[in-house]
């Protein structure tokens, strides 16, 4: 299975933390990013700031696809049995999570809104829970992508 974010996106947790990382803890910039900065008129300082809060951010992101994806995984092997995950992606820039599934040898792809999993993570709701399997019904029962 494939887990990955595609694009970016900073907690202000992440911002503040980075805010008060020590020098030493920031990251290396590369020559590219040391460009960069002096093109922005940034500190190289606050350039690697603002690269340790993206950084931060990305895994914590990450973090929760992989746990999403987990709890799919978990969700699917009790309505479907040989279904198999391929991908779960996290669109920061759309708030949706892309899924793609393998059934019966072709691919299935679906897209669930990332507010929808974070009720269920956050809040432990169960009505998130009884939508998220209702769109996993949907699709496997119809092959309609939501």
């Amino acid at each position: 299975m494939e887990i990955s974010v595609e694009g970016v996106r900073t907690s202000i947790a992440d911002w503040k933390a980075a805010q008060s990382a020590s020098p030493e803890e920031l990251p290396t910039l590369s020559p590219p990013q040391q460009e960069t900065a002096r093109r922005l008129h940034v500190s190289e300082e606050d350039y690697a700031r603002s690269a340790l809060a993206g950084r931060r951010s990305r895994q914590k992101l990450l973090q929760k696809t992989e746990r999403f994806a987990r709890w799919l995984q978990g969700l699917l092997r009790g309505k479907a049995a040989g279904t198999e995950i391929k991908t779960v992606v996290l669109n920061t820039w759309d708030g949706k999570f892309e899924i793609t599934l393998h059934r019966d040898r072709s691919p299935v792809f679906f897209r669930v809104d990332e507010d929808l999993v974070d009720s269920l993570f956050e809040g432990g709701l169960r009505d998130a829970e009884q939508r998220l399997s209702h769109v996993l019904d949907l699709v496997l029962s119809t092959g309609v992508t939501a």
